[in-house]
C-alpha cells in the first residue's frame, strides 16, 4: 500500500483538505472528534513509556569525585555521562556471538543501557515504582578517590544494586592523564558485572579484527568471562555463557569438545536454538553433514530461532552441494534479519553456485555498501565476475580484497590481484621537469 508521500501532490492536498474540513466541522462535533485526535498522536508515546517502564536499564548516577578531579572540569555528571558513553559502544557489539532472541524462562539478558534523550525517564520511573517493581533498574554506583601512589592515580570503586548481579562490586585503577582509556576501562569492568556476555562479544569482535590465526586467537579473557558467569548460582545468563563456550570451541576448530558441549547443555536447555545450531556446526566439522542437517533443521524451527541458525543452515546445505535448499534458507535468513553482512556474502555464495552471477553481485554490492572492509565479499565479487569473463574488474575486486585481507585470496586470485592493483607513475626527472617535457 503507498503512502501519502508516495501518492504526490495530490495525495497532500487531499490531506489537508480533510484537516480543513475538521477544522470547519461544526461545534458540536468537537467533544467527540478531539479526544480521539489526541489518543491517536498521543499513542506512540505512550507505547514508548511503557516498553521502557518494562525494560530494566542500567542507570548510572553522578559519579563521586575527589575535589582535585572535579577542579580539572570532570564533574560528577560529566563522567557519569562519558561512562555510559562507553558502555552503549561495547553493547553496540554484543551481536559477535550467537545467542538465541528470547526465552519464555528469562535467560535471555533483559537489560537496555538507554540513550541520551530520555526525556520521559521521570514518567517511566513512577511507572517501575508503582506498577513494574519486578523490573528495577541497574544502579551502578561509583566512587572515586586517591590511590595515593601519585596525583594522577584514582581508583574507581564499583557497587552494583538490583538487576541479576546485586550487590556485586569491583575496582578499577586508572590514571587521569589517559582519561579515554580510563572511562573505557571502568564500563568494561561495570559491564563485567552486569551484563558479562555482551563484553565478551565485544571482546570477541576485538579479537576478530587483529586477523589472527587459529593457533594465534586469544580467547583467554572470553573464557574466563564465560566461566564466571557458569559458577555464578541462578546466573539468567547462563544459556548465552554456554552458546559461547560451544562457539569458542568451534572457531577453534576443537569439534568433539563443541560436541560433547552443546550435547551437555542441551540436557539443560533442550528448545535452545543457538545450542542446537553449535552441535549442527560440530558435526558438519566432523564430516557427518546427514545428522548435522538434521540438528540445524531442528534448531531452525525452535520457537525463539533467529536468522543465524537459518543461515547456518543454509551454509551446511550449500557444502552438501544441496544449493536449492540452501538458496530457501538464505531467503528466509534475510527475511528475518535484513540487511545482515554474513547472510548477503552466503547467499551470495550460493548464487555463485548456481550460476546467478548477476544476483550474486546485487546482494555483495550492498554487503560492502554495509561494511566496505569486509574482504570475503569482495573476494566472491571478484569469482562472479570472472565467470562472467569479465577479468578486468574482477582484478579489481580482487587487489580490493587482498588491501583489507589477503589471506582470502587463493594463489590464482593473488595473481590477478596484481593486475587490478593501481600502479605508482614513474618518477618525472629534473632534466624534463627543466625542459618541459621536451627531449
Amino acid at each position: 500500500m503507498s503512502s501519502v508521500a508516495d501518492r504526490g501532490p495530490g495525495g497532500l492536498l487531499q490531506v489537508w483538505l480533510l484537516i480543513r474540513w475538521i477544522a470547519r466541522a461544526p461545534s458540536v462535533l468537537w467533544p467527540f472528534v478531539l479526544p480521539w485526535f489526541i489518543l491517536v498522536l498521543a499513542a506512540p508515546f505512550f507505547l514508548l513509556v511503557i516498553s521502557g517502564a518494562r525494560t530494566q536499564h542500567v542507570q548510572v548516577p553522578p559519579v563521586e569525585a575527589p575535589k582535585a578531579l572535579v577542579n580539572t572540569g570532570y564533574t560528577p555528571e560529566f563522567l557519569a555521562q562519558r561512562i555510559l558513553a562507553a558502555m552503549r559502544g561495547i553493547s553496540g557489539e554484543s551481536d559477535a556471538i550467537p545467542h538465541d532472541a528470547s526465552l519464555d524462562d528469562g535467560d535471555e539478558p533483559n537489560i537496555t543501557i538507554p540513550g541520551e534523550d530520555m526525556s520521559y525517564a521521570s514518567i517511566v520511573g513512577f511507572l517501575k515504582s508503582t506498577f513494574f517493581r519486578d523490573k528495577p533498574d541497574v544502579i551502578v554506583h561509583i566512587g572515586i578517590t586517591h590511590s595515593g601512589n601519585s596525583a594522577d592515580s584514582y581508583i574507581a570503586h564499583i557497587q552494583i544494586e538490583n538487576g541479576p548481579f546485586d550487590r556485586m562490586y569491583d575496582d578499577v585503577a586508572f590514571s587521569a592523564n589517559d582519561f579515554d582509556k580510563a572511562m573505557q576501562d571502568i564500563a568494561a569492568k561495570i559491564m563485567r558485572l552486569v551484563e558479562p556476555n555482551t563484553l565478551a562479544s565485544h571482546l570477541f569482535t576485538k579479537v576478530q579484527s587483529t586477523q589472527c590465526s587459529l593457533d594465534q586467537c586469544d580467547y583467554s579473557e572470553l573464557e574466563a568471562i564465560y566461566d564466571d558467569v557458569l559458577r555464578r548460582p541462578g546466573s539468567r545468563e547462563r544459556l548465552w555463557a554456554l552458546a559461547g563456550q560451544g562457539w569458542l570451541l568451534l572457531r577453534q576448530n576443537r569439534a568433539e569438545e563443541a560436541e560433547q558441549q552443546s550435547r551437555d547443555a542441551l540436557l539443560l536447555y533442550p528448545h535452545s536454538g543457538v545450542l542446537r545450531a553449535n552441535l549442527g556446526v560440530a558435526l558438519e566439522q566432523e564430516k557427518r553433514i546427514d545428522a548435522a542437517i538434521r540438528e540445524l533443521r531442528t534448531g531452525a524451527h525452535e520457537k525463539y530461532s533467529t536468522s543465524e541458525n537459518q543461515r547456518l543452515l543454509g551454509d551446511v546445505l550449500l557444502h552438501a552441494h544441496r544449493c536449492d535448499e540452501a538458496l530457501s534458507a538464505f531467503n528466509r535468513a534475510d527475511t528475518m534479519h535484513k540487511d545482515d553482512v554474513n547472510i548477503l556474502h552466503d547467499w551470495a555464495e550460493a548464487l555463485v553456485d548456481t550460476g546467478q552471477n548477476e544476483a550474486a553481485i546485487a546482494r555483495l554490492a550492498r554487503a560492502v555498501e554495509l561494511r566496505p572492509d569486509f574482504a570475503p565479499a569482495y573476494e566472491l565479487w571478484g569469482q562472479a565476475l570472472e565467470n562472467e569473463g569479465d577479468l578486468s574488474h574482477a582484478a579489481r575486486k580482487y587487489a580490493e580484497a587482498d588491501k583489507h585481507d589477503s589471506g582470502v585470496l587463493s594463489a590464482h586470485e593473488k595473481k590477478l590481484a596484481l593486475l587490478g592493483t593501481p600502479q605508482k607513475p614513474p618518477p618525472v626527472s629534473a632534466s624534463v621537469l627543466v625542459s618541459g617535457g621536451r627531449t
